[in-house]
């Protein structure tokens, strides 16, 4: 396994396999549901869910041209993927996926954030499911070299800036802010501060209003 770059820990994507099911709803079923990876990389994830897309219909996307290049090739058909642009703005029409998994995305996200959660607001059908990982008190002492502060940090941009090749920003999120700013534009089914892997996980449901990113922020 290789070293997971937002959060510098090593993660099972099998483990995020079984967390990512045992998140959704009972009864969930991939049968005829449109998923999204949003952030898919090489498929560090999205791999791990090919017997599922015998039964849905998966795609994938990242702003790493190599690695969209890679699944292409490799794992094209059965998955469907492509390469995203860093602003805001997805290839689809609205109501459009059922499900979206966001991993280790919004916890390098810091200008854009709340432009891409409008995006994915969007493009979600009418009580679409979000999963998203973010980094909290699992990964104080490795990213911010401190302890965790659940009240002090809210959203807190470290390395602000820094470009890609040497390693990108850092976002660390405290529960209470997923809650009061995410949940302007969804509902909070489910959060868990830490997972197995020190990365903290948000279950969302997809709010019937239209929001903006000014709104979120």
């Amino acid at each position: 396994q290789r070293q997971d770059r937002p959060t510098g820990m090593k993660c099972c994507r099998q483990v995020r396999r079984r967390l990512d099911l045992d998140l959704l709803p009972p009864g969930w079923s991939f049968e005829g549901k449109r998923i999204l990876d949003f952030g898919c990389g090489s498929g560090r994830v999205l791999r791990h869910f090919l017997e599922e897309a015998k039964v849905a219909e998966l795609h994938g996307c990242d702003i790493d041209a190599a690695s969209v290049a890679w699944l292409e090739e490799n794992l094209s058909p059965p998955l469907h993927v492509f390469r995203n642009e860093e602003e805001p703005g997805l290839p689809f029409p609205d109501d459009h996926f059922d499900l979206i998994w966001a991993t280790s995305v919004f916890s390098v996200l810091t200008d854009t954030w709340s432009g891409w959660l409008c995006e994915l607001h969007r493009v979600l059908r009418d009580d679409g499911l979000v999963i998203a990982t973010f980094v909290g008190e699992g990964g104080s002492e490795f990213v911010a070299r401190e302890p965790w502060d659940e009240d002090r940090i809210g959203m807190n941009v470290l390395a602000y800036g820094v470009s890609w090749d040497v390693g990108g920003p850092m976002v660390m999120h405290s529960p209470w802010w997923i809650r009061e700013h995410w949940g302007r534009a969804f509902d909070i089914i489910e959060l868990r501060p830490r997972t197995e892997w020190g990365e903290g996980v948000v279950l969302m449901r997809k709010r019937d209003i239209s929001p903006a990113p000014e709104e979120l922020e």
